[in-house]
């Protein structure tokens, strides 16, 4: 939404990342809700879209606790906005450049399916047990794409021959929603 006045940062987040700093962005992220009168199904898309998004990047947090200039120069980074009626959900850390591929034919695959592929998807995925060292086998993106209102983006940017940073972006129109006007407490 470039040129978008209506901009808003619900909540904005840098640096190093543990399970209690997720912890207290979904409690600063309800806090924020609720003061915005944001309906209570959007708050649940939201909220799982961020958790997803926010576990992606401690699965991948791991590869950088010896490497200092990753550590300090290329921090996770997560940001929820909100553009009129659309919710921008961004995140961002490194990743080794030996994940990009998979994570980019993860990726395309999913942005390319309409929403009884995604279901296919997530149901044979479940079913066939294809699970990684890593966690899921795509799990988190099928259940993001499944609540984006638009195509995920992503994107990575070399920072050196071994990583390179990992940026997403997920969109939840508010007016897609048919749901009871009900809000968060």
């Amino acid at each position: 939404m470039p040129g978008s006045r209506n901009k808003e940062v619900i909540l904005s987040y840098s640096g190093p990342l543990k399970y209690d700093t997720i912890g207290q962005l979904i409690n600063l992220l309800k806090e924020k809700v609720s003061v915005l009168g944001i309906k209570l199904v959007l708050y649940k898309k939201i909220l799982l879209v961020m958790i997803e998004s926010l576990e992606n990047i401690l699965k991948y947090n791991e590869h950088f606790e010896k490497d200092v200039l990753i550590r300090q120069k290329h921090l996770p980074s997560f940001t929820l906005e909100r553009h009129e009626d659309k919710y921008i959900i961004a995140s961002g850390n490194a990743v080794l450049n030996e994940d990009i591929p998979e994570l980019k034919e993860k990726l395309k695959l999913i942005n390319s399916l309409n929403s009884e592929g995604l279901k296919k998807l997530y149901k044979s995925t479940i079913t066939n047990g294809q699970f990684t060292h890593k966690g899921g086998a795509g799990l988190g993106f099928i259940e993001i794409a499944k609540i984006a209102t638009e195509k995920i983006v992503f994107s990575f940017n070399p920072i050196n021959k071994h990583y390179s940073y990992y940026w997403l972006k997920v969109i939840i129109d508010d007016n897609s929603l048919n749901s009871p006007t009900e809000t968060i407490d």
